[in-house]
Formats: structure tokens, sequence, C-alpha cells
């Protein structure tokens, strides 16, 4: 049977994954909402985002098909042709189309993952064949909450950025929304599993990165504290199972790391340190771990609170205590959905 997939957020890392994959799919066709003002515009920008995988970039015009639109408007944007044909011949939609900048506005971040998905439920409703409406959401709905977070848990309510609420809000509308939907929640994707490539950096970049410059005096958590990263390649490869699984429907799913299999903080910096030493001929020091009691108690949080780094901007402490909650050892993954359609 045909498939035909509608698809927001294809210019991301994530989705730039899940393109990749979508393509070595046989009977199906993908429909890329791309924000551009024409069709010509909108083929320049996915050739432009995809210019490093040649087979990608074969399939435009082809296989994937580009769609001037903005999600975040009524109607995704599209022109009054589009509109017609996609709510005849969509079968899913996969919408991961997102704002995840720490650097982002409140009101943008909110126009964006929360409105932006009430504008395609809205369209997903119009849909006369859909059969499933896939939502990439995160693990970190899960707040502040601690302990075993199940996936058919309901989002927390307290939360330690703004970007988690709007994920979490977004997520209530998908549930009400009556469409049969899947909700995947990934942890922090990192790279391509075999290759390493990133087309974004989370915040386990930023580590490393000022540990490679020698600009990272401390870091603010135990070395044993496992580490919620998992690479695009395998993300990518689970939203896909979920979303063609008909045993996955009106589910949530953890795209995370099983706690026994990540890396702790402290071999992850080991490790960081051996690779500099034999690829970059740099001898980096060995990093100091400092957890929130220890820096309370020598009083660094007090000193340091309104130092500035050398540009001007936030200081070194606050940019690692803003990254915290992504290192919160103190959260487990039920992962049960995950490994009942993706396998352990």
């Amino acid at each position: 049977m045909d498939h035909c997939v509608l698809f927001t957020g294809g210019t991301g890392f994530l989705g730039t994954e899940l393109a990749a994959g979508l393509i070595k799919k046989e009977d199906l066709t993908v429909y890329v909402l791309v924000r551009a003002a024409d069709r010509a515009q909108a083929v320049h920008r996915l050739k432009a985002a995809w210019q490093h995988d040649p087979a990608l970039v074969k399939c435009i015009g082809g296989k994937i098909v580009p769609v001037p639109g903005d999600f975040t408007k009524p109607g995704l944007g599209l022109d009054k042709a589009d509109s017609g044909l996609l709510s005849e011949t969509i079968t899913h939609v996969f919408h991961a189309g997102a704002q995840v900048s720490f650097k982002t506005s409140r009101q943008e971040l909110k126009n964006t993952n929360f409105a932006g998905t009430k504008q395609v439920l809205a369209f997903a409703r119009k849909i006369q064949g859909l059969q499933r409406f896939i939502y990439i959401s995160t693990a970190y709905v899960a707040g502040r909450r601690e302990g075993v977070i199940r996936e058919a848990d309901e989002p927390a309510s307290a939360f330690s950025s703004f970007y988690e609420k709007t994920k979490a809000k977004a997520e209530e509308l998908v549930r009400a929304s009556a469409l049969p939907f899947s909700i995947c929640r990934p942890g922090m994707i990192v790279g391509d599993s075999q290759t390493g490539w990133a087309k974004n950096f989370n915040p386990v970049y930023y580590i490393l990165k000022r540990m490679l410059l020698k600009k990272l005096p401390f870091i603010p958590i135990r070395p044993d504290t496992p580490l919620n990263i998992v690479p695009a390649d395998y993300v990518a490869g689970c939203v896909l199972s979920i979303g063609f699984s008909p045993d996955a429907a009106g589910k949530t799913f953890h795209l995370t790391c099983p706690e026994a299999l990540a890396p702790r903080a402290g071999e992850l910096a080991e490790f960081v340190r051996q690779w500099a030493a034999k690829n970059l001929s740099v001898s980096l020091p060995k990093p100091v771990f400092l957890p929130l009691p220890a820096l309370r108690q020598a009083g660094l949080l007090h000193n340091e609170k309104n130092a500035k780094d050398a540009a001007g901007g936030r200081g070194e402490l606050d940019n690692l205590l803003a990254l915290m909650p992504y290192f919160f050892a103190r959260q487990q993954f039920d992962r049960t959905n995950t490994q009942q359609i993706c396998g352990p």
C-alpha cells in the first residue's frame, strides 16, 4: 500500500536523519513543509540543508516533494492547490519541527512549539485518510520530576526551562486531538553512531567544546552521573518504526539510552582527553567534578553568579547551571513501549 507523508522540521538535525530513512522505504512519497516564499525557494533550502547527503538531494523533486509553507500559520501557510492535494493524499504526519535554542525568546518558543503544533493538528484533522500523527517531543517534559518516568506518564507540572513547558503543553494538545497519534520522546540527541556526524549541537557538545578550549574549570555534576545521550540515527530509526507500526497508535515512547548502558560523565571526559591527545596532539587537564552541594559549600554559586565571560555574555557557571537539567541523574526513563516496537 502506498503511503504519503507530510513532514515538518525536515531541515533540522533529527529531521534530516528522518528524511534519510524515509527515502529508503518503498511506495512512499514525502511532502516536506519548508518555510519558503515559493516552490523554487523551498527546493533551494532543502538542497542547502541536505548538501552533505547526495542521496537525499537526488530525491528532491522525485520521492521528496518540497512544499512551501509555515506550520506556525493557519492552514500551514499552504496555497489552495497544495492544501487540497495534501488533505486528499496524506496518510502519515511526522511533526518534527520545533524551536530548541536556549537563546530563543519565550514568545518564539510558544509560537513554534505550542501554537505551531496546534496549527499542524488542525490541518491533520482535515486529512481524509490519516493513519497516524507522529509528534516528536522530548524526554525532558518530565521536568523536575524524579525517579522512574513511565512512558504512560503525563508531562510534569514543574519545569527547568520554558522549552520543556512548551513541549509538554504541545503533548497535551496531541493527546486531546482525538487523532491516531504516537508521541516520541528522545533524550539528548548526539551524532551518528557510526560517523559522529552532527548537524546541530545539544548541551553535551557545549561541555566538550569548553573542554577542548581548556575553558572548563569544573563540571557541576558527579563523575558517575549517567548521560542520557542517544545517537541521531538510532532515534530516527525508532521514530520510523513507531510511525508505521499499527501497535504504536495511542502510545508514548522514550527514545533514550537505558541507564545501564549510558556512559558516565567521567568516562566521557576521559575519552575526550585521550581523543584530543591522539588526534589533536592537545594535552587536556583532568576535569574537576564539583556537584552542586560542593559548589554551594565553597561559596562559588554566590561569588560567580554575576561573572561574565570575555565576550560579555553569561558567566561560565551560569551557562553550566543552565544545562544542569539535562545531566539530571535522578530520572530513569522507562522504555517498555519502545522495546516492544523497536527491540532492546
